[in-house]
This record gives C-alpha cells, sequence and structure tokens, in this order.
C-alpha cells in the first residue's frame, strides 16, 4: 500500500477540516446580526469607506459609532471593512468569513502540532479536529462580532509555526515573518500581548539546552519587546478609557482581588465541564463571587489541580516525548487564560469564546495522556481491544459536538431568539434585557421593547445606550417629551455619547427651536472631538441660514480631512450658495 507523504496528508486533512467546517457552521450563514454586530458593524461608519483607514490605526473599535470602547483592533476594523465593500450589510458574506478564518484556524493548529510532535498525525489530527467542531467555538464563529478570536488565532499561529521555521532553518526571514505575523495578531484583538509566553513554551520544550541560553535568550527579546511596546502604548496614547479600570460588576467581585481569584476556579470547574459536556450555552454567564477558600469550587479546583500537575511532572519524567507533551499542552490551556483570573481587573469573570485558543492546548495535552496511558497496556489482545473502544468514543464524541454545534448555531439565529433563550438562563442581565428591547423594537413591537428597556434600567442604571433606546421607541409611539426626557439621561451618563445628542436636534429642528439647539450644540462641542462636532454643527448652523458659522465648521472639517474629495465639493458647493443668497440681500 501506498505511503502517504507529508503533502498528500496535509492536503487530505485541510479537505477534510473544509467539509467538515462548512458542514458544521453551513446552517449559521442565513443568521443575523445583532449584539456588538451592531456597533462593530452596522452602524459603524468607518468600515463603510477605507477613506476612514487612518481612523482605524487612531481610534477605538467603535468610534465610527460615535462611541468608546476599550478595545483597539485596526485589522479586525478592516476586515469587517472588506466584507462590507463585497457583500454590504448581507449577513450571509460576514457569516462565510468567519466560518472560513475558523476552518483556516484548525488547518494552521494541524501544521503547528505537526511540526511540534514530529509529524504525528494523531497526536495533530484530533485536538485540530475537536477545535474545529466544538459547540463552545460558535459564540467566536456563529457570532459576526466575535470574529477578533479565529482573526487573532491565524496570527497567532502563523507566529509560532514561522518561529519553528526559524529555529529549525536559522533563516531571518522567518523571524521577520513572525514577528510581523505577531504585529497583526495584537492589532486583531488584546489577549494575543501573551503570545510571546507561548513562543518562550515551544523554545524550552524543543529548543532550550543550557549551553546555548543566550541564543534562546535573542530569539525570544524582539516578542517580549513588542508585547511591552504594545502595553506602553494600550495604556497611555491608545488608551481609551481606562483600560485598567475594568468593567462594572458586582462590588464584592471588582473591589477584591482576592474574591476575583477565588472566583476564578469557579470559572475553570465550569471550563472543565464544558469541555466534555458543552450543555446550556449561552453568553453573559451571571456568576456568583467565591468568597471562601475553603467553598466547594476552591476545593475542586486546587484537587483537579494536583491532579493536572501529578500527571504531568510524571509522566514527563517517565516518557521524553508523550509525557512532555502533555505538560506542554497543559500550560498552553493555562497560560492563555491567564489574563482572565483578571488580577488585574479588566474582564467579566466569564465568556465561553475565551476557551477558543485554550481549548488546542487541553486537547492536546488529553490527546498525549490517552496515547500514553494506551502504550501502558502490555497485552496486545487488550490493548486492541481498548483500541477499539477509543476509536469508537472519539466517533461518537465527535458527532456528539458537531450535532450540538450544529443546533447550537440555531440559538443564534436572530436577535429574538438569542436573546429570549439566553435570559432563562440569566434574567438579570440588563445587557441582554436592553439588547432583546432592541429586537422587538426592530420588528416595530415597541410597546414590548419599552417594557425590556425599563426592567433593564431597573436592574443597572449605568448604561447611556439603554436610555437611548427607550427614548427612540417613545419617539416611534409621539411620546415626544417622554423621549427628550430620556435622551438627556443618556447624555447625563456618558456627555460623550453622541447618538442622543442627534436625535434631540432632529427634535429641535423639526420644531424650530434655535435657542435650545444652540444650547445642546455649545454641550456637544465641550464633549466631543473636533471632527465630530463639526460634521454635526455645520448642518444645524446652515439650518438657521448661519452660513458663515457652517463655513467655518465645514473648513475646520477639511482641514482634518484636507483629501476627503466630497468634503471639498460640499464646502465649494456651500460658498457658492452663501455668495448667492448675499447677493440677493
Amino acid at each position: 500500500m501506498h505511503k502517504l507523504n507529508k503533502f498528500q496528508i496535509t492536503a487530505l486533512v485541510f479537505l477534510s477540516f473544509l467539509i467538515i467546517g462548512l458542514g458544521v457552521y453551513a446552517n449559521s450563514f442565513n443568521n443575523e446580526f445583532f449584539w456588538d454586530d451592531d456597533d462593530s458593524i452596522v452602524n459603524n461608519s468607518y468600515i463603510k469607506s477605507f477613506k476612514y483607514l487612518p481612523n482605524y490605526f487612531s481610534e477605538n473599535l467603535i468610534a465610527g459609532t460615535g462611541q468608546t470602547t476599550n478595545y483597539w483592533r485596526p485589522v479586525l476594523l478592516i476586515s469587517f471593512a472588506f466584507d462590507y465593500q463585497l457583500f454590504n450589510l448581507n449577513p450571509a458574506g460576514f457569516h462565510v468569513h468567519n466560518t472560513v478564518l475558523h476552518i483556516i484556524s484548525a488547518c494552521l493548529a494541524f501544521l503547528l502540532l505537526y511540526k511540534l510532535t514530529k509529524k504525528s498525525f494523531i497526536l495533530s489530527f484530533l485536538p485540530s479536529l475537536f477545535f474545529l467542531i466544538h459547540p463552545l467555538q460558535t459564540e467566536a464563529i456563529t457570532y459576526v462580532a466575535g470574529r477578533a478570536d479565529p482573526l487573532s488565532t491565524v496570527f497567532s499561529l502563523s507566529t509560532l509555526i514561522l518561529y519553528l521555521c526559524l529555529r529549525e532553518k536559522k533563516s531571518i526571514k522567518y523571524l521577520l515573518f513572525s514577528l510581523l505575523a505577531f504585529l497583526l495578531g495584537l492589532m486583531t484583538k488584546e489577549q494575543v500581548i501573551l503570545l510571546p509566553l507561548l513562543v518562550a513554551l515551544i523554545e524550552l520544550f524543543i529548543f532550550f539546552s543550557k549551553k546555548n541560553w543566550k541564543q534562546s535568550l535573542k530569539y525570544l527579546t524582539p516578542f517580549f519587546l513588542i508585547s511591552i511596546i504594545y502595553f506602553i502604548l494600550r495604556i497611555t496614547i491608545l488608551n481609551f478609557n481606562d483600560i485598567l479600570a475594568g468593567p462594572e460588576y458586582l462590588d464584592s467581585y471588582s473591589s477584591s482581588l482576592g474574591v476575583r481569584l477565588l472566583t476564578f476556579t469557579w470559572v475553570i470547574n465550569k471550563y472543565f465541564s464544558l469541555l466534555f459536556a458543552p450543555f446550556n450555552l449561552h453568553m453573559a454567564y451571571e456568576v456568583d463571587p467565591v468568597t471562601s477558600l475553603f467553598s466547594w469550587p476552591v476545593l475542586i479546583f486546587l484537587t483537579l489541580m494536583a491532579l493536572i500537575i501529578f500527571v504531568s511532572l510524571k509522566v514527563w519524567k517517565n516518557s521524553t516525548k508523550l509525557g512532555s507533551l502533555v505538560a506542554f499542552g497543559f500550560l498552553w490551556f493555562f497560560i492563555i487564560l491567564l489574563p482572565r483570573t483578571n488580577i488585574i481587573k479588566i474582564n467579566r469573570p466569564m465568556y465561553e469564546h475565551w476557551l477558543y485558543l485554550p481549548m488546542l492546548g487541553f486537547f492536546l495535552a488529553l490527546t498525549a495522556l490517552t496515547i500514553l496511558l494506551l502504550k501502558k497496556v502490555k497485552k496486545e489482545a487488550y490493548k486492541k481491544i481498548i483500541h477499539y473502544i477509543l476509536i469508537a468514543v472519539i466517533i461518537i464524541f465527535s458527532i456528539y459536538l458537531s450535532y450540538l454545534t450544529i443546533n447550537r448555531n440555531k440559538d443564534w439565529k436572530n436577535p429574538i431568539t438569542f436573546y429570549e433563550k439566553n435570559l432563562n438562563y440569566t434574567p438579570e442581565s440588563f445587557i441582554q434585557r436592553n439588547n432583546l428591547g432592541m429586537a422587538y423594537a426592530e420588528k416595530n413591537r415597541h410597546e414590548e421593547a419599552i417594557k425590556e428597556y425599563q426592567r433593564a434600567i431597573a436592574i443597572s442604571d449605568t448604561y447611556p445606550q439603554v436610555h437611548y433606546n427607550l427614548g427612540n421607541s417613545l419617539v416611534a409611539l409621539n411620546k415626544i417629551n417622554e423621549a427628550k426626557k430620556e435622551y438627556f439621561k443618556a447624555i447625563e451618563i456618558s456627555p460623550a455619547f453622541v447618538l442622543p445628542y442627534q436625535n434631540l436636534f432632529s427634535i429641535y429642528l423639526k420644531n424650530d427651536q434655535k435657542k435650545e439647539t444652540l444650547s445642546l450644540l455649545e454641550k456637544l462641542q465641550e464633549n466631543t472631538n473636533q471632527s465630530t462636532y463639526n460634521s454635526i454643527a455645520w448642518k444645524i448652523f446652515l439650518h438657521f441660514k448661519d452660513y458663515k458659522s457652517a463655513i467655518n465648521s465645514l473648513e475646520t472639517l477639511n482641514k482634518i480631512y484636507p483629501n476627503n474629495l466630497e468634503l471639498n465639493n460640499l464646502l465649494l458647493q456651500l460658498k457658492l450658495e452663501a455668495s448667492s443668497v448675499n447677493k440677493v440681500n
């Protein structure tokens, strides 16, 4: 029988991943946009034209909606802009792109593990397959705004593969390409800042020797240096909203490092259970803080960690290759989850998509450990039976994961389906109450929308968008005075939030209320940047026939965007109109 070469094996794996990946995610292609898709894509003016490309690198992810977030992800914005040029706002194209990126990530995972395991097909194929089909991945794939995970993983795995090429072939071009992939990853998702630790892990397990430690340091230094520079930039120049303050959560969790670490033990236990039994999946888990060192989550976590450390050390000591892969996989898993401990409070306690890349390390460790245990069986007859049982278990587990993924895709079909299901698990999630209200409003079910917004406000009145959305539904029901109160409340919570200003301007201009309009315009000027202010101000001045002020606003914009042909033509047209009016007068 003809033995397949490396190229043929790789081609067959890639083809199988393509077929399996498309088969598992095909029923998600007609799903709608919702949740963060609205801010990242639907309402984001920046992705709708590449003329805003410089803004991708100097502003936050959702600056194109007039809002602020701590995410700085220019490469992610470029990918959304690319899709917009091809598909406009047809979500199918965006969903296909996400799925393709996920399949590419699985293929790169296979390539990386194939090199790391010295061409072991099983150790490369199984972890990559489980990575591809696991339903936990839907939060990163079926949800369009989750693209940061697969896209950054493409760059991260490319970085590691190129680093292996560098160490094997000693060519500087691989170092440059590896660093470039790393930089692109950093500009896609913040978590990539930890990638040098994985590079160091590869160096430690495969190439490091005491005699050549200086050589290892030489190769690792540029990766750590880039991470340090990136971190400094993100807490200074590219710090849009106090990135180190973290999101608001329960006071007992946010205010205590000890509570955050203890709570992480519950999160890890939950992650382990979801890796094997991914049932009742949903976003925005409401995690109760763990406050006692002697609580059951802590005790279970300590038991699991003791077991993992004991097994890893024992198999590493007794079996060089497979044992080291067990330790390598578990270290991969925990290194990438390191920020999720919230030692520095930057996140909520738990999201499913945080397992996107860690999952690969976990299944590598599990596969290597299983093979190692199988090798311990001495009798061939027993070994053969166990071998067939394992094949059956792998096939059943793969079908089971694929089925759950296909089923989970249905939960993401449209926002109403998604939020109604999620709220069964987290009824006190004010964010999802707000988002369900938005979904109802989109279908002109404004009475239901208002009830959801009011429930969201009752749970937590810290989110200006809820008042803005409530105002919009009140306007739709012609309750203008009530709507104005909600818009002002949104501005009170977040004075830089532009959207409620715009809706108030529409109300005032419709009634020709000049005094109120100009007063609000002054408030906007105090709380936003020149570009945003003047892009709104010139239209208001023109409404009141104040051509001089309108022209001044456009000239200011023209200085900010000197190469904008549309803006230049608009300014010229306005000057001609002003000149014509002056002649008549």
